[in-house]
């Protein structure tokens, strides 16, 4: 019997979980399905840069469409004026992209493109679902909620829920990538250190990095010649940091790590020294590895902070959390330490597997 036929609208800018909607719906066995995708045309009001979904989802093999968008910018209001006329005019092409696609629902993963796409829909009585991957209710997921059909949360917390439609409510848990649940053994070609058999350290800020971070593991790596370093310092940083990795042979910079290399990374590494992102904060959970955490101070209702906590409740012998007031060399090093010597588990002796939850929910809805 051959699986039903049917259309798939995905937007949003949380792509982690965006991009592993799609691999599932493309290896769905129960509907064949097509997929477009719609996504910025800039990252911002205030520059020309490509959006990164228009980078990414691409060569996945779906249609994909960018529209104009403006910000709201709660922190600075000439950004939020500045968006209007892109605002619109992403309203506009949005409704031409709808009708032009004729999806049978939409998905949304958050960021501000999304709230025309799900008015859109709702105008044209097209189901849809929106996703929050995090802790908080972003201002676009309040937005959305008003509109969509269901609101698929990550997590079961009562103050999150509280300010949503309840009957609307499911709680999904988050898309982490699929990688990360297929045992990785062979270590990839680039990650070759002299003696693979110390510690290794995992470091990391999201694809940005972190320029206060890195300055303080610039000045700690002559004190960490025992530990095997591989750091994701984001590509403003790189062109200083590769050049270390020629004096210290326990030392590996990229301004990023892809898929080829990440899974092998997260799975083998013994310490994870990173910001705490929802996505960071739920493999380090979800992979049971210890971790010190630098919640970034200026996060949106506190998110990074929230998000360090449940790490914390979750793993709390293997976990630290110092905050970036108090991060210094010598904080930093006492701790790496501190964890090196602790007898919580490092090692994985079981892969999780992947959330099929919300791709459940796309079935009972179409």
């Amino acid at each position: 019997m051959k699986p039903i036929k049917k259309r798939i609208l995905i937007t949003g800018t949380h792509l982690t979980p965006a991009i592993e909607l799609i691999r599932q719906l493309q290896a769905d066995s129960k509907i064949e399905w097509h997929i477009s995708y719609i996504g910025r045309q800039s990252n911002s009001n205030d520059t020309h840069d490509t959006s990164i979904e228009s980078k990414i989802i691409p060569p996945l093999g779906v249609d994909y469409f960018s529209i104009p968008c403006g910000k709201f910018d709660r922190r600075y209001l000439p950004n939020t004026l500045a968006g209007i006329p892109k605002t619109i005019s992403g309203i506009f092409q949005t409704f031409f992209l709808i009708k032009k696609n004729k999806p049978d629902i939409v998905v949304s993963f958050g960021g501000y493109v999304s709230v025309p796409i799900i008015i859109n829909a709702k105008i044209r009585h097209i189901p849809s679902i929106t996703h929050e991957q995090t802790l908080t209710n972003s201002l676009t997921t309040k937005i959305n909620s008003y509109f969509v059909n269901k609101i698929a949360l990550s997590f079961d917390n009562p103050q999150q829920i509280n300010q949503l439609p309840p009957e609307k409510i499911k709680i999904t848990g988050n898309l982490l990538r699929y990688q990360l649940f297929e045992k990785q053994t062979k270590i990839p070609k680039n990650i070759n250190f002299k003696n693979s058999k110390l510690p290794l350290i995992y470091i990391t800020a999201g694809n940005q990095g972190s320029h206060f971070i890195n300055t303080v593991i610039q000045q700690l790596l002559p004190n960490l010649k025992k530990i095997n370093i591989i750091h994701q310092t984001g590509k403003n940083d790189i062109n200083q940091f590769e050049s270390l990795s020629l004096i210290y042979p326990n030392y590996l910079a990229a301004d990023y790590f892809d898929t080829d290399n990440l899974p092998w990374i997260l799975q083998n590494t013994d310490i994870i020294i990173s910001r705490s992102g929802a996505n960071t904060s739920q493999e380090i959970a979800a992979l049971n590895k210890k971790s010190i955490l630098i919640p970034l101070p200026q996060s949106q209702q506190d998110e990074q902070i929230l998000n360090a906590n449940w790490v914390k409740k979750n793993l709390p012998k293997s976990t630290i959390i110092i905050p970036q007031t108090q991060l210094s060399p010598s904080s930093l090093l006492k701790n790496i330490n501190k964890l090196i010597k602790s007898d919580s588990k490092t090692k994985i002796n079981s892969l999780p597997k992947p959330n099929y939850q919300l791709l459940q929910l796309i079935h009972e809805i179409v």
